[in-house]
């Protein structure tokens, strides 16, 4: 049986632990409300910077590009993780460890030395120009790995003699794949997604070296607000956005999975 004095020491850890990863953001939301400008006093309490966000059109402008482009690199980056893991745990080839090694490198190389090697790449090698094609290629390079990975540790829980069942039944490769294997393995594509999504949003480093001029994300455009902007406090506001809203969509499919468990 646990001693209270322990129980005692155990919460005071937990807690100084919640303290320290959300101190920050407790900090950023509480001054993202104040009325200086540069969000780093209270003066008085207001929500007027919030309502200036919207109407900054060059910031909603790069939300939208780091939307769109996060979006491509989930739809590309998800099937082309999912078809290699599949292709790399079900088929036998020379090289196949080496290959299977080999892809580990985009996410353990540093972001600064990929991003250098992707702009001499993109510049000199192929000529492809920097800007949208540059960065959507870029984000595929580095999140495609993670869905490869994903992908491998799900089919090792899967029974595939499920797929030779529906072999044996009369079912076509093309209908296997889809009535049988993606169905199994969309535990694995969703939570691909999922990850590579906020990863591609947020990523600063290899986009800054392959944007280009005049194609700015948020966080390109964030980092030119510090530096240049006179009202940075509303980089308190935008950040304070999304971080809410995953934390809420996350809440939600909480909900959502226990009330499924409790009707089941």
């Amino acid at each position: 049986m646990r001693s209270p004095k322990k129980g005692k020491i155990l919460f005071i850890i937990i807690v100084v632990g919640y303290l320290f990863l959300w101190g920050p953001i407790i900090v950023l939301g509480f001054f993202s409300f104040s009325s200086d400008s540069y969000g780093t006093r209270w003066l008085s309490f207001t929500t007027k910077w919030y309502g200036e966000l919207f109407q900054t059109s060059a910031l909603m402008d790069a939300v939208v590009r780091s939307l769109i482009i996060a979006s491509v690199t989930v739809v590309a980056a998800t099937a082309i993780g999912t078809l290699a893991g599949y292709g790399l745990y079900k088929y036998k080839f020379l090289g196949r460890r080496i290959l299977r090694t080999s892809i580990l490198l985009p996410i353990t190389v540093p972001y600064i030395v990929m991003a250098g090697a992707l702009l001499v790449y993109f510049t000199r090698v192929i000529h492809i120009p920097l800007g949208y094609p540059a960065i959507i290629i870029a984000h595929i390079s580095f999140s495609a790995p993670l869905a490869v990975f994903i992908t491998l540790g799900r089919m090792q829980r899967i029974d595939w003699s499920l797929e030779e069942a529906s072999t044996d039944l009369g079912a076509n490769r093309l209908t296997t794949w889809r009535l049988i294997t993606i169905p199994l393995l969309l535990p694995a594509i969703f939570s691909s997604a999922v990850l590579i999504f906020p990863w591609s949003f947020n990523d600063f480093t290899i986009t800054y070296f392959v944007a280009g001029v005049g194609t700015s994300t948020l966080p390109l455009y964030l980092f030119s607000m510090l530096q240049y902007s006179l009202k940075p406090v509303l980089i308190n506001g935008i950040s304070l956005i999304f971080i809410l809203l995953p934390t809420i969509g996350i809440l939600v499919v909480s909900s959502l999975q226990r009330e499924t468990k409790k009707t089941r």
